[in-house]
């Protein structure tokens, strides 16, 4: 007899952690809200590099290989296109960083990441080229916006998902009950929300709101995502989506000023475009201290766990995580000690 489900939120990891269970056998149940506010300025972009200080990402050669054959798979599945491969164009911001590309890029490590820079990168006038760029490759990204709508119309044609809030008057964590009914296991999946609800109210779960620009212009690179102190991302049609800030502990909706000005400033400090901004977006990003998500079971209760903390490398970590968490649950295989919440704890 296979095991019951109920996964709480159908954003990025409430869906990936549902296929994931599909995958083995597990009967699921999605409880969301249907609004979605981390999508809203979710762009997607798995970028392999983190130009900061010009490293590969955290696990990079797990992550990255599983991710697109897991989003190549749901598109089959779910019989619709959220997957474009995308080169990311980085103009450097200093001599020490083109020089720090430069050393990398002969490293056999980043031999899949990182092109050598060409004249033509040198020359480059997609954007103000003072020190030269470079392309990264094998990047990627994932439509947010269609990955939340189409998978939401998937799992409500099969009668999974269940539309409306999370009652914590109706959850009964010591017998996994909800709303009246037993389930052999339960993940939450509630990203930034999981603040507010009081299971996992011990972990150190940050809200990080940040608000990002579409805008239209004829004059921008539609064929590369271009990055310096922002990214541009070609979003078809003339559009682009331009981001993103980031506001610590911070979990209001609303769109400001102050950021539309740093995004434009930021944007003229990557070039001189004539863009008209379409619209201005704000969300709210579950994020952690120590930059690592949080995977595991509660330390109270059997049979409860949670998927969160993705973070801005969400896209990327995604679909690993929630396999590992899977085969945690049904096989107690164990978790990555810098996912498992067990730090928090020990």
């Amino acid at each position: 007899m296979s095991q019951k489900a109920l996964i709480v939120g159908a954003g990025l990891a409430g869906t990936c952690m549902a296929h994931q269970l599909l995958d083995q056998g597990v009967e699921i149940e999605l409880i969301d809200t249907g609004i979605n506010h981390s999508s809203a300025i979710a762009v997607g972009l798995v970028n392999p590099m983190v130009f900061r200080r010009m490293n590969q990402s955290w696990r990079l050669d797990e992550f990255l290989p599983e991710a697109k054959a897991f989003y190549l798979q749901i598109e089959q599945r779910l019989a619709c296109s959220f997957f474009h491969p995308i080169v990311i164009r980085r103009f450097f911001s200093s001599e020490q960083e083109r020089r720090l590309w430069l050393e990398k890029s002969q490293l056999l490590d980043y031999a899949n990441y990182l092109e050598k820079i060409t004249p033509q990168d040198e020359q480059n006038t997609d954007a103000i080229n003072t020190y030269g760029s470079g392309r990264v490759k094998n990047a990627f990204w994932i439509n947010a916006l269609e990955w939340v709508a189409q998978n939401s119309a998937y799992f409500k044609a099969k009668e999974q998902l269940i539309l409306g809030e999370f009652d914590t008057q109706k959850w009964h964590p010591q017998t996994r009950k909800y709303d009246g009914k037993s389930y052999d296991f339960v993940v939450f999946c509630m990203g930034y929300h999981q603040k507010e609800e009081p299971t996992f109210a011990y972990l150190p779960l940050q809200q990080t709101k940040g608000q990002t620009l579409l805008i239209e212009s004829l004059q921008i690179n539609n064929q590369e995502s271009l990055n310096r102190k922002c990214f541009v991302l070609p979003y078809g049609n003339g559009r682009f989506r331009v981001g993103a800030t980031y506001e610590w502990n911070n979990s209001t909706l609303n769109s400001t000023p102050e950021a539309k000005m740093q995004l434009e400033q930021n944007l003229a400090a990557l070039g001189t475009y004539h863009y008209h901004i379409l619209e201005q977006n704000a969300g709210v990003r579950p994020t952690v201290l120590d930059r690592r998500p949080l995977l595991g079971e509660h330390p109270k209760w059997r049979g409860v766990y949670i998927l969160n903390g993705l973070g801005t490398k969400g896209y990327m970590m995604a679909p690993t995580l929630a396999r590992e968490l899977a085969e945690h649950i049904l096989n107690n295989k164990p978790l990555h000690p810098d996912t498992a919440i067990s730090r928090f704890t020990d």
